[in-house]
């Protein structure tokens, strides 16, 4: 998109004009805000039409106005900054700044390309976006922008759904996950990000104390099948209705039904299963007979019989789109299952060995694909020194930085379809700080940026 005219920028109380002239800019839908010395302004990029009639309008909102997804794009400048070459940091969408107290701007698009939505928008050069599997940068670019924004992959609404289930786990305590991701301030980061956001509140839950065990080698699985199930429908609501799922656990045995309800209605789909265990037991394998060691397994109908359900299809998922990543605890049976399936596993050592971005690119395109793409993070796999209220912690896990790249990765794929994060524990956390880390590692795989 050739933009050939100038744009005006309004800011109430800036005493000085600066001005340069669009040339060879190329605009997708998006905003972006701009921090001019007396306050912060927030633009909206608007197009509008098709072909040579398409035009665009940059649209001065008040701070602090919220919209959908991608609409906004916060990005805090320094005033100084904003004068010649250095008004590149807006995004490539070099503004005019003047003093005016009009509302809005417009500006007439000389549309010299058919397609409208091709090229995405780069503040700096550690702002990038990913655009059909290729990042893109911006070289040469200061780097003084903040850029705590949504990128284009968090089109969807978002729809929470609570999963505060304990039962598949040997250990009490993580049925109050969900409560503790939301007290870290869920509901405000999303907010916070421009995001449409809905919370659908916790399914009905059984606890240990009024269910009865009748298989030892699943323990309480009809309760759990239970539970997964009103998991299921709420997923299945959501993402019917154009929300993206984000489902908080309670134990990793609630992925059956964040997983069995995509499936359900798209088809057999691909995961990325972070964990630092391998959840690939059966009922004659697992040491312990706790069903969110199982969980993995039964999705990929190698459980048996005794995980199936009208709320789901096994398999739900595809062998040949998993990927484990971040795995530090086997089983001898999950061993011989990883060998004969085919699944993609990086353990830590290879994490260690190749980085976090080798080893989700590869993930990412192992997973790739029709139906879906779930991404099920277990906050285990984070090492306990940065999240100690999980559930099963083992030593040598991922660090803040490595957990929040991973994710980031993930956003910029554009591949997410729905989400899970399981396993935080508040009665062995400190200060609520693995609820936090999740609010943080769930805004991170809807598009947020840490640096």
């Amino acid at each position: 998109m050739r933009l050939c005219d100038r744009v005006r920028l309004v800011a109430p109380h800036l005493e000085e004009p600066v001005e340069q002239t669009l040339e060879e800019r190329r605009l997708v839908e998006h905003g972006v805000g701009a921090g001019l010395a007396y306050g912060t302004v927030q633009l909206r990029v608007v197009v509008a039409g098709e072909g040579e009639k398409a035009q665009a309008r940059i649209v001065v909102a008040q701070s602090g106005d919220r919209r959908d997804a991608v609409e906004e794009r916060h990005v805090e400048v320094d005033h100084d900054r904003l004068r010649g070459q250095r008004l590149d940091l807006l995004d490539g969408l070099q503004a005019v700044a003047r003093r005016a107290h009009d509302a809005e701007s417009g500006l007439a698009v000389d549309e010299k390309r058919e397609r409208l939505d091709e090229d995405p928008v780069v503040v700096c050069e550690h702002d990038m976006d990913a655009v059909g599997g290729h990042r893109v940068a911006s070289p040469g670019h200061d780097r003084n922008a903040s850029l705590p924004r949504v990128s284009s992959q968090a089109v969807r609404p978002v729809a929470v759904i609570g999963a505060p289930l304990d039962l598949g786990a040997g250990r009490r305590g993580v049925d109050m996950g969900p409560s503790a991701i939301r007290y870290g301030g869920l509901a405000e980061r999303l907010e916070g990000l421009g995001l449409k956001a809905v919370d659908l509140g916790n399914v009905q839950a059984a606890v240990p104390e009024a269910s009865s065990v009748s298989n030892e080698q699943a323990r309480f699985l009809p309760e759990i099948k239970a539970t997964c199930e009103r998991v299921a429908a709420l997923v299945a609501d959501a993402d019917a209705d154009g929300y993206l799922p984000v489902v908080l656990g309670g134990d990793h045995s609630i992925a059956l039904g964040s997983i069995g309800a995509m499936a359900r209605a798209h088809g057999v789909g691909g995961a990325i299963w972070i964990d630092a265990h391998g959840d690939l037991n059966t009922p004659e394998t697992s040491p312990t007979g706790n069903v969110h060691g199982m969980v993995l397994a039964a999705l990929l109908g190698q459980a048996g019989g005794l995980f199936e359900s009208k709320s789901w299809p096994l398999p739900a998922l595809d062998p040949e789109r998993v990927a484990l990543v971040g795995v530090r605890r086997l089983d001898d049976g999950e061993k011989e299952l990883l060998r004969k399936l085919g699944v993609l596993v990086f353990t830590m050592s290879d994490v260690d060995r190749l980085g976090v971005e080798h080893v989700f690119t590869q993930a990412l395109e192992r997973v790739a694909g029709d139906g879906f793409v779930h991404v099920s993070f277990d906050m285990d796999s984070v090492d306990p020194s940065v999240a100690p209220g999980v559930g099963t912690p083992a030593q040598g896990g991922l660090s803040f930085r490595e957990a929040h790249l991973a994710l980031e990765l993930v956003a910029e794929s554009h591949l997410l379809s729905s989400l899970d994060v399981v396993e935080v524990n508040p009665i062995l956390d400190r200060e609520n700080a693995t609820g936090t880390l999740a609010v943080d590692l769930v805004a991170s795989a809807l598009g947020a940026r840490i640096l």
